[in-house]
């Protein structure tokens, strides 16, 4: 038989669903994330998180966080979770939930759209990469430091590029002040810097977990890739967090962008999962 289940605080969803969310806290890390940032708030149409049970077993875990998109998340091998996604669309067009889109994994995104119904354009197809060991690239010169509010108009130029290349979105430095100015304050964006005071790639931190880092936001200008900059500064920053403790780094790289998937591959980065975002075209 299968049952929904909705919670009055994310705190509850954490809670009773910790054993999964931290035996697979790399893939289900916006939904474990989102949870964690808004613990002890009630939750409401904007914000809820629930879960499908078939028989008393957890077979979908869902998170909505408005404006972002409702994220699903499932265990490999559950057969019921293709019930429980359709159950979930039909449940959102019921109660007339507005939701801005999906992501999740393919299988999961697909079932979903297909019952609910409208139409959906591809905002990103990724793969979820881990690394739990460092493998030295080649070295270049320079060396990485933490970026202050005096680098933010690289940062902020960064974070524009990244939007485009990733997302294909035309955006204004102005645009990622709010979200990005309070990381580069809390010492989360780190640059390769060439011995000259050259800055030539960068990336951040922005999801502590319980065992791992997610890295993103990594950007370097087209005029210095190709040349082992992005591999330095990503590797010297998982090699940092692991020094601190964390077990793993993550990150989700571009599944159009095969060239940055081997790049990763080749410093100890391995793909666990897919995850693609669809956004609701609203008429």
């Amino acid at each position: 038989m299968m049952e929904q289940k909705l919670y009055t605080k994310p705190a509850e969803f954490l809670a009773e669903n910790q054993d999964f969310l931290l035996a697979n806290e790399a893939l289900v890390q916006l939904n474990y994330g989102n949870a964690a940032a808004h613990r002890d708030e009630n939750c409401h149409p904007g914000l809820f998180f629930g879960r499908y049970e078939e028989n008393g077993e957890m077979c979908l875990l869902f998170g909505n966080t408005a404006p972002w998109n409702i994220c699903l998340n499932a265990p490999q091998e559950a057969a019921a979770s293709m019930q429980a996604v359709k159950e979930l669309a039909r449940y959102l067009q019921e109660e007339n939930i507005d939701i801005s889109g999906i992501t999740a994994r393919k299988d999961l995104a697909d079932a979903f759209m297909q019952a609910y119904g409208g139409a959906f354009k591809l905002w990103g197809a990724m793969d979820i990469m881990v690394l739990r060991k460092v493998s030295a690239p080649p070295p270049v010169p320079g060396q990485l430091r933490q970026a202050t509010l005096s680098d933010q108009d690289f940062v902020l130029a960064g974070i524009c590029g990244f939007m485009k290349d990733i997302h294909d979105e035309d955006t204004q430095p102005a645009d990622h002040k709010e979200r990005w100015l309070p990381r580069l304050e809390a010492g989360k964006i780190y640059l390769w810097e060439q011995p000259d005071g050259t800055i030539v790639s960068m990336a951040g931190t922005v999801r502590p977990l319980e065992h791992g880092e997610t890295i993103s936001a990594v950007y370097t200008p087209p005029q210095y890739r190709g040349k082992g900059y992005c591999q330095n500064t990503v590797a010297a920053i998982c090699q940092e967090k692991l020094r601190e403790g964390k077990e793993y780094c993550t990150l989700f790289v571009d599944k159009k962008n095969p060239i940055s998937n081997r790049v990763y591959q080749k410093i100890g980065f391995e793909i666990k999962e897919n995850c693609y975002e669809y956004k609701l075209l609203v008429e």
